[in-house]
Order: C-alpha cells, then structure tokens, then sequence
C-alpha cells in the first residue's frame, strides 16, 4: 500500500516546481502591471484629452471676448466719428449762420448809407436849385433873362 502520506513538514521542492512558480508569478506579476500601466495610460489620455478641452473653452472664451471688444471698440470709433461729424456739420451750420446774418448786416449799412447819401445829395440839389434861384433875376415870360432882352 503505497499511500501518499501527507506531512506537516515543508518538503523541497523540485527544481522545475520551482522555476514554474517563479515563472507563473511574474507572468502574474506582469500582467498585472500591464494592466495598471494600461490603467494609467487611460488616466493620462484622459487627463491630456481633459486640458485639451480646457484649453480649447478657454481659447474659445478668449476668441469671444476679444471679439466683444473689438465690437464695442468698433461702435465707440463710430460713435465718435458719428459725432465728430455732427459737430462739424453744426459748426459749419453755425459758420453759415453767421455769415448769413453778417451779409445781412452789412446790406442793411450799406443801404442806410446809401439812403443817407440820398438825402444828402437831395439836400445839396435843393440847396443849389434855392441858390440858383436866388442867384438868377427872375425870368420873363419867355424864360428869358432881363439881361438878354435889351
């Protein structure tokens, strides 16, 4: 009878048991560190593909609110142009105004003076036409002077 006795004191191993175990635990050993590195390569992919994201929002953000700027900066120069040209416009109104009433001014003087020069020079023909009549001996009924008709 050729039992396997079982004993509760460590047996040798054999060489090849031994290599099998040391080979099946680094397989073990391997695999589970391909899977953590495979774990780990997911996590980073992840977390490169995450900033990707991030970086790209926050170059979209970026983007929009330059453009918001640029679109305020836009309207303010509009605005300022849109006044400046008022402001001329007004000016050049204003310029033409006062030209108008200065025209209107001056034509009103220069008829006052001319209306002045009237009567002054109506005044000189009534004093001269006085003067000749007091100068002349009255004339006859021909309208010839006493002079002539001797």
């Amino acid at each position: 009878m050729s039992a396997i006795t079982k004993s509760t004191s460590p047996v040798a191993p054999v060489a090849t048991e031994s290599r099998d175990w040391t080979k099946a635990s680094t397989l073990e050993l391997q695999s589970s560190s391909e899977d953590e590195s495979d774990v780990l390569n997911a996590k980073a992919k992840e977390h490169r593909r995450c900033k990707q994201v991030k970086r790209e929002e926050k170059q979209r953000k970026e983007e929009a609110e330059r453009g918001a700027h640029e679109e305020v900066e836009a309207r303010a120069r509009e605005e300022a142009e849109r006044a400046k040209a008022e402001a001329e416009w007004k000016a050049r109104e204003e310029a033409e105004h006062q030209a108008r009433k200065q025209a209107e001014k001056d034509r009103a003087e220069v008829q006052r003076r001319a209306a002045e020069v009237a009567v002054r020079q109506r005044a000189l023909a009534q004093e001269a036409s006085k003067k000749r009549v007091r100068e002349e001996p009255e004339a006859g009924p021909s309208g010839d002077r006493s002079d002539n008709a001797q």
